[in-house]
């Protein structure tokens, strides 16, 4: 069962990078959040907090690395906790609902990675985060459609895969 976790894994990562490298020319908008939210629904928060590593690690290979990713595995790190701490409320939760969570998961995820410029002191970083605001905004409204567009086979594929693995 382990070597089919790792397998799991690594697909998601695979998916969730290559999703975000493909995605890459148009500012913020990528599934890797999606998938990473999705990941810690259904498999819980440590696959939830290990995709997000694996996403921000592998897709920063291709697209650059910097301080920031130390921040992006911090971010997507507590969304893939927080998801995998709504993992039984998400069948109660309508879609749409579930949708609005990603929506602002894509704003939370700014926030986190402004958080790096609290280092040039507090107004710094309300001024690194006001000008990032559009941008979060484009993370935001992606995460919304991918989710509406994805959850519904994802889940259903890692739910099959859920039962498999016996988790």
């Amino acid at each position: 069962m382990l070597t089919r976790k790792i397998a799991l894994i690594s697909l998601l990562a695979a998916l969730s990078i290559v999703g975000r490298i493909y995605m890459s020319s148009i500012p913020n908008v990528q599934p890797s959040t999606v998938i990473i939210i999705l990941t810690g629904f259904v498999f819980g928060a440590r696959f939830g907090l290990t995709l997000a590593l694996l996403t921000a690690i592998g897709s920063d290979l291709v697209l650059g690395f910097g301080l920031f990713t130390f921040m992006q595995v911090m971010a997507w790190g507590v969304i893939g906790l927080l998801s995998g701490f709504l993992a039984r409320f998400r069948t109660k939760i309508p879609m749409v609902m579930m949708a609005c969570y990603a929506l602002a998961c894509g704003y939370l995820y700014g926030f986190v990675v402004s958080l790096n410029m609290l280092i040039g002191g507090v107004p710094s970083f309300i001024a690194y985060w006001i000008m990032g605001l559009p941008f979060d905004t484009y993370h935001a409204l992606g995460n919304f459609v991918f989710y509406i567009l994805l959850s519904p086979i994802l889940i259903r594929m890692l739910e099959a895969e859920k039962k498999k693995l016996r988790i």
